[in-house]
């Protein structure tokens, strides 16, 4: 089975046009599954509306009482979404051969190309060697749970991998800070907030404080 993995905050707008992007794809996914962290169910119903065939597709929406931040949400896939799954950005659009290419690498952590943790496979192989995300690095929203992951995975490039990883060429297009686009001014102080209290955290677990100064 081909499952996509979506967390949606604020753009459902790239959400939809996500979906739009997956009426040509070769193969199709099996399933879609979107955590909906904004919780706006109007907005959502109208990106899914842009979802692929539903008999081709199947599309589960995931409405959690409180949001999640994004190292859970993504640890909820890999507890929940059996392989193959592809876990994405909401801002993210695929080309219709992206999922044959990321697929086709054998490794355990596939990125796509340039996109980072925005677009990548993982594969159970992968969480036995490496463990699933921190969610105390960043309780309750996202920063800094991928840099976390590097560091386990390779020390950032310092030794030898814990699993194998590979980024692939596949034809994804990531819109770079789309979900901070659709923020008030409020929300972005709020983030820069965040973003310095994880950075921290993140120091601190890996003794990073010479790397940081």
């Amino acid at each position: 089975m081909i499952s996509i993995c979506i967390p949606v905050l604020r753009r459902y707008d790239t959400l939809r046009d996500l979906l739009i992007s997956l009426h040509d794809s070769d193969p199709m996914p099996d399933k879609i599954a979107v955590i909906d962290n904004g919780r706006n169910a109007d907005m959502l119903r109208v990106a899914i509306m842009a979802a692929p065939d539903r008999r081709r597709t199947t599309l589960d929406v995931l409405t959690p009482n409180v949001p999640m931040g994004v190292a859970e949400s993504w640890n909820w896939f890999l507890k929940n979404i059996p392989e193959e799954r592809i876990i994405s950005n909401d801002d993210i659009t695929f080309a219709p051969d992206s999922i044959a290419r990321l697929l086709a690498s054998p490794a355990d952590l596939v990125w796509a190309k340039g996109c980072g943790f925005a677009c990548y496979v993982i594969r159970d192989a992968c969480v036995r060697k490496i463990g699933y995300f921190d969610e105390e690095i960043s309780p309750g929203y996202g920063y800094y749970e991928d840099e976390d992951y590097l560091q386990r995975l390779d020390g950032r490039g310092t030794r030898e991998p814990s699993a194998i990883a590979e980024a692939v060429e596949c034809g994804v297009r990531h819109v770079h800070s789309a979900t901070l686009k659709a923020a008030t001014h409020a929300q972005i102080m709020e983030h820069h907030r965040r973003f310095k209290i994880a950075q921290g955290n993140y120091i601190k677990k890996h003794k990073l404080e010479e790397t940081f100064k």
